[in-house]
């Protein structure tokens, strides 16, 4: 396995401690917002202890529970809260490092003893695991962890200040812009940005952090430049993509166009810098985290006074990259089978199949027995966004075509596998897909809205059920 997919599923695993809970990360920041709008001292009390205790609680208990169930969610808890205890820092890290590991211990120890307790005693032996790993974890996350990770983001975040003192930070996107094509954007901000914006929130009350990877201007401004510049299906579908990568916040449309063209990564890396020194110029920055990355979730995440400015950087860095890039799409043929060959690239980049891939690419479907299929998942890296939307446009497909007895839902790769007859996900996480869930019926997508292999499969569905009647 190389290197890009390890780090894509690393990236996978934090962002699935992260994405189940924005809701509550968008509370917190409404909350926040609307104290400091209206100086509410009833409002404030809300601010410090959702930040500090809340809202890594969460984090660790979606992290226990992904590896060892509900029990695994408890003890995630209960040692990450020694280390909240212990540090003087928001445990965002600590929630990430404890909640998993303690979950993965009691796993360990749930395995030897099992089928080695006296009958009438599991109830028992149970409870008293838990106990005691999670007191014996919490006090090694008081002296142990919550004090190393305090350290650790104590050193981070001097690094990020030095980058601000000396407007360094806008080379940021030398990084980040590329890593964004090759998948590594949830490692990227759920790993390293994310925790370190939360440290900015106790000295500023927003930070700028959050707005380096979810800045959707400069993948705007690539799209804007296929709308002008492109050809055949590459312009057709660029609008579609472009309402859907601002508005709906699902980056992973635009990577294909990025791919077809190598060299746009130039102009994408450009508009990122351009947006990144803005934001520091204006002294912007979100009180939360924005995920998707959609222009309402970040100004919904803005700082009082901030928004304006937000959107203005936003559109700009969009203009810049448009700008740079039509004269690289013009020259470029940008036909469809172009398209096509950059989105099965994505999904080997990817290291997984993707269903934005299906937006643009109809891969090589297996053969399998539509007659009783009932389940269809829909599955992506953190299962919300881009599987969302694309198991709704299935399932209206469906309904479309007359069947009202099969159900398609969506769901996220690290909980798989799962009861399905067929699996719908993009070229790029096919691989992981098949890992997890090798032995169900598996097709590779490339486009999420509008892709070809949705009609192919509606149409099997169809034919099956009139062929029996």
């Amino acid at each position: 396995m190389s290197f890009r997919v390890k780090a894509q599923q690393f990236g996978s695993k934090l962002s699935g401690m992260v994405i189940p809970n924005l809701g509550a990360f968008m509370a917190w920041g409404i909350l926040t917002a609307v104290a400091i709008a209206i100086d509410s001292s009833t409002l404030k009390e809300f601010i410090s202890p959702m930040l500090n205790y809340l809202l890594p609680l969460l984090i660790a208990f979606a992290a226990g529970k992904a590896v060892h169930d509900y029990r695994g969610g408890v003890i995630a808890t209960v040692a990450t809260m020694g280390a909240i205890l212990g540090a003087d820092v928001t445990m965002f890290i600590g929630a990430m490092i404890l909640g998993p590991l303690s979950a993965w211990i009691l796993k360990k120890f749930d395995e030897v003893i099992d089928g080695k307790i006296p009958t009438g005693f599991e109830l028992l032996v149970n409870n008293f695991s838990v106990g005691i790993f999670g007191a014996v974890l919490a006090w090694l996350g008081y002296i142990g962890i919550g004090p190393l990770v305090s350290v650790v983001t104590d050193v981070l975040a001097s690094g990020v200040d030095v980058l601000v003192k000396y407007h360094l930070l806008p080379l940021t996107a030398i990084f980040i812009e590329p890593s964004k094509i090759l998948f590594l954007n949830n490692a990227i901000g759920q790993g390293i940005l994310s925790p370190l914006g939360s440290t900015q929130l106790a000295d500023y009350g927003k930070s700028v952090l959050y707005l380096l990877e979810s800045n959707p201007g400069p993948g705007l401004g690539i799209l804007l430049a296929y709308m002008i510049a492109g050809k055949g299906n590459t312009k057709g579908s660029a609008y579609g993509s472009g309402i859907i990568h601002f508005f709906g916040g699902i980056h992973e449309i635009y990577f294909p166009f990025v791919l077809m063209n190598p060299l746009l990564i130039l102009p994408l890396i450009i508009g990122g810098i351009v947006g990144t020194f803005l934001f520091t110029f204006f002294s912007v920055g979100l009180i939360g985290v924005a995920s998707p990355g959609s222009i309402l979730t970040i100004l919904m995440m803005s700082a009082s006074g901030d928004h304006f400015k937000i959107l203005i950087t936003v559109l700009i860095s969009a203009a810049i990259t448009c700008l740079i890039a039509v004269p690289i799409v013009k020259r470029a043929k940008n036909n469809d089978a172009e398209l096509t060959e950059a989105a099965t690239k994505m999904e080997q980049l990817k290291g997984k199949k993707s269903s934005i891939s299906s937006v643009f690419n109809a891969p090589e479907v297996k053969t399998v027995d539509f007659t009783n299929v009932s389940k269809i998942a829909y599955a992506c890296d953190a299962g919300l966004g881009s599987s969302a939307m694309g198991a709704n446009i299935l399932q209206k497909k469906i309904k479309k075509a007359g069947i009202d007895d099969i159900s398609v839902f969506h769901i996220s790769i690290s909980n798989l596998p799962t009861e399905a007859d067929i699996i719908v996900t993009h070229h790029s996480l096919v691989e992981r897909v098949e890992e997890k869930q090798p032995n169900t019926y598996c097709i590779a997508i490339t486009d999420y809205s509008n892709d070809p292999e949705y009609g192919t499969l509606v149409n099997e569905l169809v034919d099956t059920r009139k062929r029996i009647g």
